[in-house]
């Protein structure tokens, strides 16, 4: 059933410019009309229409950015006017689509992401740890999120020991990639000792200190949760919560550079992530990273 819908999901984002139905997308999935619709709202917790309309839209916000105008971005997914356009667009995501063009001036100047409406906050690319550290204090103010400094500060420099001398595909420092997971966790409203384990969610596999030795360093409370994310890939539907969300935050950081990685590579994490991931997320219910990593997945899959 899963590789019906994903082959669904496959069919309509190669075709969202052109006209679908119900009918035809079920034929697809090789059920009748009706089956079809139940088994798509079951799994995805939407129904078909609503699915394509996001994603629509979402391929409309980049467009916009891209700077497309909006009446031929209007045209090209299937709305008959600008007005009608402009008001599925404010029914989705609160503002008129003539504010992308600002924001996309505003992005220029300053930097940053303009699918913000859509996404999980980004950093970006290249950036240093001291930088993406800064960055973590300041997203755990404006989260409202209790976190004794003492205690990030004392768990930030074990973590850059756990990881230390080990590089991303990309070349920079591994300990990047840890600090822009508890960036994600913060966003995702996550509890002081979860975005503390996010820095070590995948130190059994990466790091260079053997995980029985953090028990001697990390807080317990904190080192607890890294033990149960270290040790249940294999078990992530019976996992806790906080392991849960740790994964996923991991999961979209690594899908948002999956660039770096050869084509194979890429392939798979994005089937994994359609798979294994799409469906915990959708039990987590945060619209933003339900549709950043489904588009990262079938962008590359």
């Amino acid at each position: 059933m899963k590789s019906n819908i994903n082959q669904v999901l496959k069919y309509i984002e190669e075709h969202l410019e052109e006209q679908l139905t119900t009918l035809q997308l079920s034929q697809i999935a090789g059920y009748s009309e009706y089956h079809f619709m139940r088994m798509f709202k079951a799994n995805m917790n939407v129904t078909v229409t609503e699915y394509i309309i996001k994603r629509r839209l979402i391929k409309a916000s980049e467009d916009i950015l891209l700077g497309e105008k909006i009446i031929d971005v209007a045209f090209k997914y299937g709305w008959q006017s600008h007005s009608g356009f402009t008001k599925a667009f404010v029914k989705e995501f609160d503002f008129a689509p003539s504010l992308l063009k600002a924001m996309k001036v505003s992005i220029e100047i300053l930097g940053g992401s303009g699918m913000s409406h859509v996404f999980l906050g980004s950093t970006n690319i290249g950036e240093t740890k001291e930088k993406l550290f800064e960055l973590l204090q300041c997203k755990i103010k404006e989260n409202g999120i209790e976190v004794n400094e003492e205690k990030l500060q004392a768990t930030y420099k074990i973590a850059c020991e756990a990881y230390k001398g080990v590089n991303r595909y990309s070349g920079e420092e591994y300990i990047t990639h840890l600090l822009n997971v508890a960036i994600l966790l913060t966003e995702l409203g996550a509890e002081e000792n979860v975005i503390l384990a996010g820095m070590f969610c995948d130190v059994s596999k990466k790091g260079v200190i053997p995980l029985t030795e953090l028990n001697n360093s990390l807080f317990k409370e904190t080192y607890d949760i890294v033990q149960a994310v270290n040790n249940t890939d294999n078990t992530l539907n019976e996992a806790a919560d906080e392991v849960v969300l740790i994964k996923l935050a991991e999961r979209l950081h690594n899908m948002r550079t999956v660039e770096f990685m050869d084509e194979s590579k890429r392939r798979e994490k994005a089937k994994e992530t359609i798979d294994l991931y799409m469906p915990l997320a959708r039990k987590l219910n945060n619209p933003k990273l339900i549709d950043e990593l489904n588009d990262l997945g079938m962008r590359y899959i």
